[in-house]
């Protein structure tokens, strides 16, 4: 990328101008999580073109040619408005013209690429011609604005959309309670420099929490832990602030910013359990679960789980569930597994609404219902998840709860393997050698999946070669 000054040059219409604004200032301030990318150190920022931003006062012609040979991807905001924007296709015909099409990323933010209705087409006639290829693109109306983000990412930097949306996931359990942190907060900015004021004393910066919350906020988003941050949480902790409390036993069971610690891990996620916090209480049953800290105790567990489930967490909901189907510390009891399941899921928890689905799909703890399976997982896949979307691939190829549709059951698979799911990678390269659904070339898909990991594309890809 040394040849590049710019990671992304954002090409949009100027009534998208929001857009544009917004999906600058989310990239620039991006940073990547350690371990995900060798090419790409943890904390390093992308730099991004927007032309409004860049080229005030500048003559446009040249210097617009000059950025967009300077960056190494082009984003265009596709809507019906950058359809229509002769600015936005002369930008996507510069790189069409350079040779650089496959580094085009359409970002859909209204309407329909290659639509018959000319209101809602999306695509500038330049994007519609750019490759004989499908343009791997993002488009929030299907998994939302910020898994959409997440996927751009992933494509400039080449890392897996799943990883990095489990990072995110990650990232954002630490930043336990933050509306409930940053309401209470008189003044952010105050708050913080309170903080960094090596003045303070530790316990003087446990009470500016309770003023302004921005000392705990800041903590919670970081990606790496200091010794400082520690010595914060744990007065805190001790101060009995049960988020404190819940980030710092997280801290001393993954040796974030200290040695492992999983007897002090322990010793916190229960007094915050027993102070009320529920996901004190998650952690707590599952230090009894794995026996961290503490001897495995498998009641011990499955009580904390369910308290948690009753004060209306929703991983405890799926914890008690899984507890009541297996008989993990209680009896087994199927049909109390389905209610918990169900509860989880109405709750909108992505692996509440899996196990709903798969109840009603071998009718575990309730009658066997295909239709309210093939319901609750397209909900799950409409949220962006990358298993829903390959098994509502699968509903569509043999007609679970609904007629068979080989195009709908190829669309599915094909978003799967975008998200960077092998099994669905698999399947759409099948899709594709066997015309099921689609009439586009295979050996692509399979040489994809081969790279996510699936030994069956590999195993295939062996087989057409002879």
């Amino acid at each position: 990328m040394s040849e590049y000054i710019y990671n992304a040059f954002i090409s949009y219409s100027h009534r998208d101008l929001s857009w544009g604004k917004w999906l600058q200032r989310r990239l620039e301030t991006f940073r990547l999580p350690r371990g995900l990318s060798a090419d790409w150190p943890a904390g390093k920022r992308l730099k991004v073109f927007r032309d409004q931003t860049d080229l005030a006062g500048v003559g446009l012609q040249g210097t617009l040619r000059q950025e967009l040979a300077a960056s190494e991807y082009l984003v265009v905001i596709c809507s019906p408005q950058s359809a229509a924007s002769e600015w936005v296709n002369a930008e996507v015909m510069s790189f069409v013209s350079a040779g650089r099409a496959d580094h085009i990323i359409p970002f859909i933010v209204e309407g329909e690429p290659e639509s018959d209705n000319p209101e809602l087409e999306c695509f500038p006639p330049a994007l519609k011609n750019a490759t004989d290829d499908e343009l791997l693109g993002v488009n929030i109306q299907e998994i939302g604005r910020n898994k959409a983000f997440l996927k751009l990412v992933s494509i400039i930097l080449d890392v897996r959309f799943n990883r990095l949306v489990d990072r995110e996931k990650k990232r954002k359990r630490r930043t336990i309670l933050l509306s409930l942190l940053v309401t209470a907060a008189v003044g952010g900015t105050g708050g913080f420099m309170l903080w960094r004021n090596a003045v303070i004393s530790e316990k003087n910066q446990a009470l500016s929490y309770d003023i302004y919350g921005a000392a705990l906020v800041s903590i919670a988003e970081k990606d790496v832990f200091e010794p400082a941050d520690i010595a914060f949480l744990r007065v805190s902790a001790e101060a009995g602030n049960v988020d404190a409390m819940l980030l710092l036993s997280d801290c001393l069971r993954k040796g974030w910013g200290v040695e492992q610690d999983l007897e002090g891990c322990f010793y916190w996620c229960k007094k915050g359990a027993e102070a009320g916090n529920p996901q004190c209480m998650i952690a707590l049953a599952n230090c009894y679960s794995n026996g961290e800290g503490t001897e495995k105790d498998l009641e011990a567990s499955y009580a904390w789980n369910l308290k948690s489930a009753e004060a209306g967490a929703a991983e405890g909901m799926l914890n008690a569930g899984i507890c009541c189907e297996d008989g993990l510390g209680t009896e087994a009891d199927p049909a109390q597994a389905f209610s918990w399941y169900k509860k989880s899921a109405e709750a909108g928890y992505d692996l509440g609404i899996y196990n709903l689905a798969r109840c009603y799909m071998s009718g575990t703890g309730t009658e066997q219902d295909q239709d309210k399976a093939f319901y609750w997982m397209k909900k799950l896949a409409e949220t962006g998840n990358a298993e829903g979307m390959y098994n509502m691939g699968l509903m569509y190829q043999y007609g679970f709860g609904t007629e068979e549709d080989p195009a709908e059951a190829y669309a599915w698979y094909r978003k799967a393997a975008e998200a960077g799911d092998p099994d669905g990678a698999y399947r759409t390269a099948w899709c594709i050698e066997n015309s099921y659904g689609t009439e586009d070339q295979a050996r692509e898909w399979y040489e994809r999946a081969a790279a996510l990991g699936s030994a069956e594309a590999k195993e295939r890809i062996a087989e057409l070669d002879e």
